[in-house]
């Protein structure tokens, strides 16, 4: 019988002192989030009533108060973030939004031309907003005394927002073609069905453009951040959204319908009335319901693509975040918000929330205070700065 071969142990790194060290392991560091219903319901219930005193007004206070307080409860690696926007300049943004949409409105009363020079110079104004938004939030948000930056100029917010300017601008072009048909005329919904066509075919590829420039401009001190690109996976969640929504659609459909042939039954006139209430109720719930399955769905799928793509440095980012989980929190909490006429909201917020971020987990391939340490921004820096400028505004895009 021939002698077993004893394998020879694997050589150790000591044994060849010239070779390159393994790479560290990546720690996990997951996100907790440390609010509670009760704690947010007493900050919620008092900024509602200040804004139905204040006729308004208080919601940029508001505002500021609920930001606090969901990032001051949530934290990564035992440290939490920290908010610090101005209600002011978010007020003074709101009124400027508020201004611009009056205009229009007004403009479109005058007359179809007016609405549609109102709206393409509200079109041409969103990549600025958009830009100036992105800016205050993240120069307002902190970790470890380290603020958060958005490394853009305009003309880049300008440069990845200009296809859904023009296509928003070509689409309020043919609905004002169509209003301007003269009475026995017959219409030409070519325009029309030609611009939802393209809009909804490039939807996906616009919001992927958005994400990219997003989590691609995203600063933490000097540590830049990235989105890989990903268009063909943001066509496939909207892709899977729209085919697991569709049954719940055609359901929901033929239920209504089959309402309708009910009641259409009933030489009751009386009887018709009397069920007009609940059959209109049971009609927004089953929409709700259909709607929140939807929307659940493809804020998972969502989730899921755009953080595992996400990469800073020796940073990275998973999410065990599951349509089922989510489509789970968003019924329990959507029906007791419903049951108790909205008065449960505060406690559903902070499910939601505590769902979402306790499903992240952050990758470090380096000690926390390294990586802190090595994002300070220069000093002098232009980009780094860290602080938004005097006019920076909110406008909760």
């Amino acid at each position: 019988m021939s002698e077993l071969a004893v394998p020879a142990p694997a050589a150790s790194a000591e044994a060849f002192p010239g070779a390159p060290a393994p790479p560290p392991r990546p720690q996990p560091l997951p996100i907790r989030f440390t609010g509670s219903g009760g704690e947010y319901f007493r900050i919620w219930i008092v900024n509602l009533l200040l804004v139905l005193l204040t006729l308004g007004i208080w919601s940029a206070w508001a505002k500021v108060r609920k930001t606090r307080y969901f990032w001051s409860n949530t934290q990564l690696a035992g440290a939490a973030f920290q908010y610090h926007g101005s209600p002011g300049a978010i007020l003074r943004g709101r009124l400027l939004a508020g201004a611009f949409f009056v205009a229009y409105s007004v403009a479109g009363r005058i007359s179809v031309t007016a609405g549609l020079v109102a709206g393409a110079v509200l079109m041409l104004l969103a990549p600025w907003f958009f830009y100036k938004s992105m800016r205050f939030k993240l120069a307002n948000t902190s970790w470890r005394g380290l603020r958060f930056g958005f490394d853009s100029t305009v003309g880049q917010a300008y440069a990845v927002l200009a296809p859904a300017v023009v296509l928003g601008v070509l689409f309020l072009g043919s609905l004002a073609t169509m209003q301007r048909i003269a009475p026995g005329e017959k219409p030409n919904f070519v325009p029309v069905l030609l611009a939802e066509l393209a809009l909804f075919t490039l939807w996906p590829w616009l919001h992927a453009r958005v994400k990219a420039y997003q989590h691609g401009r995203a600063r933490y001190g000097n540590l830049a951040f990235e989105l890989e690109p990903s268009t063909g996976a943001f066509y496939g969640v909207y892709g899977k959204t729209f085919l697991f929504a569709l049954p719940l659609f055609v359901l929901f459909g033929i239920a209504i319908a089959g309402v309708f042939a009910a009641t259409g039954r009933v030489e009751d006139p009386g009887a018709v009335k009397r069920a007009l209430v609940p059959i209109v109720v049971v009609t927004y719930a089953m929409l709700l319901v259909a709607y929140a399955f939807a929307g659940a769905f493809f804020t998972a799928r969502l989730q899921r693509l755009v953080w595992t793509r996400t990469h800073g440095g020796p940073l990275r980012f998973s999410t065990s975040v599951t349509a089922r989980g989510f489509m789970r929190v968003w019924l329990v909490n959507g029906v007791l918000t419903l049951l108790t006429v909205g008065m449960y909201w505060p406690w559903a917020a902070v499910a939601i929330a505590r769902y979402r971020l306790e499903c992240m987990t952050v990758e470090a391939s380096a000690p926390v205070e390294a990586i802190a340490a090595g994002s300070l921004p220069a000093e002098g820096s232009a980009t780094g700065e860290g602080a938004v400028d005097l006019f920076g505004w909110d406008l909760g895009l």
